[in-house]
């Protein structure tokens, strides 16, 4: 099992599971919905509020296992309701900006969530100016392969 990640700047699991797992350089992050860690409860009122929120919490757990939003490649988005895609992809445009993570939104039955989002980022790790690690070496050199 990898490292497991708490932070209080996201909700606390309400089931039995981490907000969080380590493994490696890969941040794996539960679902989160649009609970406000600071009032544990769902403030937000417009399904753009509840995106918004709930990727807060993604991204303050990611900052807490080592990462930053800009480290987050992929991200599952549950809607209970998929009429809200267009609101849910202007919000999700808004919080990554350019840098946007590959993404499969689906509908689910979320009970009483409008929203949930789970998240795998890149923790990238330091290195001294001018080195290079062997897969950054080797993904410079590589060639394309033509299809026969």
């Amino acid at each position: 099992m990898g490292l497991i990640i708490r932070t209080d700047k996201a909700p606390q699991p309400a089931a039995a599971y981490a907000q969080a797992v380590v493994g490696g350089d890969m941040i794996f992050v539960s679902g989160q919905g649009a609970m406000n860690p600071a009032t544990s409860s769902i403030d937000a009122i417009s399904i753009e509020e509840q995106v918004t929120q709930a990727l807060r919490n993604v991204v303050a757990i990611v900052e807490t296992a080592g990462g930053s939003k800009e480290n987050i490649v992929r991200c599952g988005v549950f809607l209970a309701d998929l009429n809200d895609f267009a609101a849910m992809n202007q919000a999700y445009k808004k919080c990554f900006g350019a840098t946007l993570p590959a993404r499969t939104t689906v509908q689910a039955g979320l009970g009483t969530l409008c929203v949930e989002i789970d998240a795998i980022a890149v923790r990238r790790r330091m290195r001294a100016r001018g080195q290079t690690t062997k897969s950054h070496r080797l993904a410079a050199t590589a060639k394309p392969r033509r299809r026969s």
